[in-house]
């Protein structure tokens, strides 16, 4: 059941007068959640259930026990709790990878392995509320979280609906604190959170799905077209998985702000990124704000001797397994890498942490729309491994792009009123990227009849453009 189904629309609905009819007080509401993300989680398979809730009950158990004992013990519960999660998150994830690499090394030296890979089935959202469970226990561990929350309210923490199979990767901390208090209707969060929503629709439904169809038949005949046919479908393809990822972001932060929650943001308009390092303070943000907070800076202290060479082996480490986390791949591997990469000029050069001085102006500096360019190409080009199969196909791609065909004219049928919807969305974004969201307050100066009319235009592009769902690309992770 995604949250652009129609099936979600009549289980949110359901949902929702009950939570705020019924729900007179924060545990009603919680048990309400919680019952809600049960329903949620098995409309997509039921078989897992077990698993994330005796997870959930074991983590809360460790949790108890890290702020219960004493500090030398401390670290040895946190251990077995991040052992616990990662445990059931390296068999699901990742034991057929290790499997068929070990059988392959061993084969480097003329041996055969009696060891076989397994049929296994990956969990729904394993990737995103195993990271919620590790940074609970470390936020314990860390005294960042001084007492533990009831059973209930960690069950619905991990569990959440609007964010279990897609983020944002929520803080155990401020999450936990908005469920000690009874949510009431607000005609104004309610009314933003609709905007939100909206917004993210347009995004998923009218670019992320007609773009979809575009690079779905470019790649599946990736070796007949030309090198300047793969180069746009890179580029398209940036824009798919930014409308279809930041889009399904803003429906699930709409939809917790119709239920009175306030959860992370996950992108802040990374199209119009500097560079590298711009790019991933705006990309997926929870996840890397996450990996920056629990592993990045850790590393970064622990290799602080070693000047500007340990704060470009800390970033590799890091963005190694932000790569590793978004599959058990070789080519996802090389795209951590690659990206951590990204990162050594920006450090050697000192402009790491350079600020974007066109935030508030409505034209950038030709230096600045460079920058941009550069770096949305950069991104594009980087992007193959993320969607390619096997690394042998992302060198077919790579090598096709870079050949004399580059220079040829793009030999693949391109939709005009698809280009036309993608300029709008740029737009639109670049109008409003000062704001928590593109259309947060467009046109609130302006009369109502315009105001309303974008609304429904946005409304009519939906409906207008809709085509058979295309699913979520990241609810294989």
């Amino acid at each position: 059941m995604l949250l652009n189904s129609y099936q979600f629309i009549f289980f949110f609905i359901v949902l929702f007068f009950l939570y705020f009819k019924i729900g007179k007080n924060y545990r009603i509401q919680n048990i309400l959640l919680l019952i809600g993300s049960i329903v949620f989680y098995c409309s997509w398979s039921c078989n897992f259930l077990f698993l994330l809730f005796g997870t959930i009950l074991i983590t809360y158990f460790i949790g108890k026990k890290i702020l219960d004992s004493q500090e030398k013990h401390k670290k040895w519960w946190l251990r077995l709790g991040i052992f616990t999660v990662l445990l059931q998150l390296l068999y699901f994830k990742y034991f057929n990878f290790f499997i068929h690499n070990f059988n392959d090394f061993l084969q480097i030296f003329g041996l055969k392995s009696q060891l076989k890979t397994l049929t296994i089935l990956l969990p729904i959202g394993i990737s995103f509320y195993s990271f919620r469970m590790i940074g609970f226990l470390m936020d314990i561990k860390n005294k960042k979280l001084k007492t533990i929350p009831s059973l209930l309210d960690y069950s619905v923490f991990v569990s959440y609906f609007p964010a279990i199979i897609s983020g944002p990767i929520d803080r155990a901390m401020p999450f936990l604190n908005q469920l000690k208090v009874t949510r009431e209707f607000s005609a104004a969060v309610f009314s933003d959170g609709l905007r939100q929503l909206l917004w993210g629709l347009f995004k998923k439904l009218v670019i992320a799905d007609n773009v979809a169809t575009i690079t779905s038949g470019l790649f599946g005949s990736y070796t007949t077209v030309n090198g300047s046919a793969l180069l746009i479908g890179a580029v398209l393809y940036l824009i798919q998985l930014y409308a279809d990822f930041s889009g399904y972001s803003d429906m699930s932060i709409g939809i917790s702000k119709l239920l009175g929650i306030r959860v992370n943001a996950n992108f802040n308009f990374p199209l119009f990124a500097q560079n590298a390092a711009d790019f991933w303070r705006r990309w997926h943000i929870s996840l890397t704000s996450w990996l920056t907070d629990y592993v990045f800076t850790p590393l970064s202290i622990t290799f602080r001797y070693y000047d500007k060479l340990g704060l470009i082996l800390a970033i590799i480490i890091n963005f190694l397994i932000i790569g590793f986390w978004h599959g058990a791949e070789w080519h996802y591997i090389f795209f951590g890498l690659i990206a951590g990469l990204m990162y050594i000029p920006l450090i050697l050069s000192g402009k790491m942490n350079k600020k974007n001085k066109s935030e508030y102006r409505l034209i950038p500096t030709f230096r600045e729309l460079i920058n941009m360019v550069f770096t949305f190409f950069s991104f594009s080009l980087l992007m193959i491994l993320f969607f390619v199969k096997d690394l042998e196909m992302a060198t077919q791609f790579y090598s096709k792009i870079f050949s004399k065909s580059l220079f040829q004219i793009p030999n693949f049928p391109f939709q005009k009123e698809v280009a036309a919807l993608i300029l709008m969305m740029i737009l639109i974004e670049w109008i409003g990227r000062n704001k928590e969201f593109a259309i947060k307050e467009m046109f609130h100066l302006q009369p109502r009849i315009i105001r309303w009319g974008f609304y429904y235009l946005l409304v009519f592009l939906i409906f207008l453009f809709y085509i058979a769902p295309k699913g979520y690309i990241y609810a294989q992770f």
